[in-house]
């Protein structure tokens, strides 16, 4: 019986530094009982070539109603035309031929800018002269024109969020008729969340993803972690910080519904301010048409602190 494999961006564009370098990750699924081999591969797209992207495990077993991630690097080489580019990923089981069983993601972009080499100066010491003279042209206005001590750098400290408070704020995607959306639910089910209520994420296809924010008060190295709802019409959902995907696919199946302990996600570098975090429904364990999902609790701790 041939796989239907299903395969799944974190993002709908790469993004990419000042050297026209970056990642990109995709779920890959097998939505059979039995194990199989998935090859991943990509397909680029006008003007590309297969030698800019680099496939980490590009062949991996994927259990029967699981998923795995896959790491494409994308390397643009110097001199490429500055434009918009697209890539697809695509799976196919190792036993046969990629035509019978490949399935492929949707179209994902990258714009590769120019990259300009710097101008070196023909007279280095005027160049180190004007530096030289900024510098102490800036210390004495400095010292003439500076007001009271700026205040104090902003400390880390942990954000705890209750999830279904940040329902207001959410933002929806979903490709299919019948959209998906969020609520915040009350206790149901014979189970009691924190602040008595859980975000509620109502998916219809793989693909459906909630965005929502929480801002973190200072930069600093986070510890990322969430407390989670497993329940029979539940699918297996990955987060995405700032369109980058975190931690592994979290399996949201139980038989019946359920509150997990709080779970690490992921170890992350943030800046102070504003964070986007989306939850993507990827595949599922069960005979339903449901992609629900549902989250009590996020927090974001300074590493070293417990």
């Amino acid at each position: 019986m041939t796989t239907e494999w299903t395969v799944v961006a974190a993002a709908e564009q790469f993004t990419l530094d000042a050297r026209n370098a970056g990642e990109l990750t995709f779920t890959v699924s097998n939505p059979g009982a039995a194990p199989d081999t998935v090859v991943f591969d990509v397909a680029p797209g006008e003007g590309s070539q297969r030698a800019w992207f680099t496939v980490a495990e590009p062949q991996r077993v994927v259990p029967g109603q699981g998923s795995v991630s896959v790491l494409v690097r994308l390397a643009v080489p110097a001199g490429t035309p500055p434009r918009r580019y697209d890539m697809t990923g695509f799976a196919y089981s190792a036993n046969t031929a990629p035509e019978e069983s490949s399935r492929s993601s949707g179209r994902v972009t990258y714009d590769v800018r120019a990259v300009v080499a710097p101008k070196r100066s023909p007279w280095p010491w005027l160049a180190a002269a004007a530096v030289l003279l900024l510098v102490v042209t800036g210390v004495v206005v400095w010292l003439v024109t500076r007001g009271p001590d700026a205040p104090p750098t902003p400390q880390a400290r942990p954000v705890s969020v209750e999830a279904e408070t940040l329902v207001a704020g959410a933002e929806v995607t979903s490709k299919t008729a019948a959209k998906a959306e969020v609520v915040a639910q009350d206790n149901c089910c014979g189970v009691a969340w924190s602040g008595d209520k859980q975000l509620f994420f109502l998916g219809k296809a793989v693909g459906d993803r909630v965005t929502v924010r929480v801002d973190l008060p200072a930069d600093g190295t986070w510890r990322f972690a969430t407390v989670r709802t497993t329940a029979p019409d539940y699918a297996n959902t990955i987060w995405l910080v700032d369109g980058r995907q975190v931690g592994d696919t979290f399996f949201g199946f139980s038989p019946t519904v359920a509150i997990t302990d709080e779970a690490a996600v992921a170890t992350l570098e943030l800046a102070r301010g504003a964070h986007e975090l989306t939850l993507v429904a990827v595949s599922k364990t069960q005979g339903t048409d449901s992609y629900f999902a549902g989250v009590d609790l996020v927090r974001f701790t300074p590493v070293g602190q417990p």
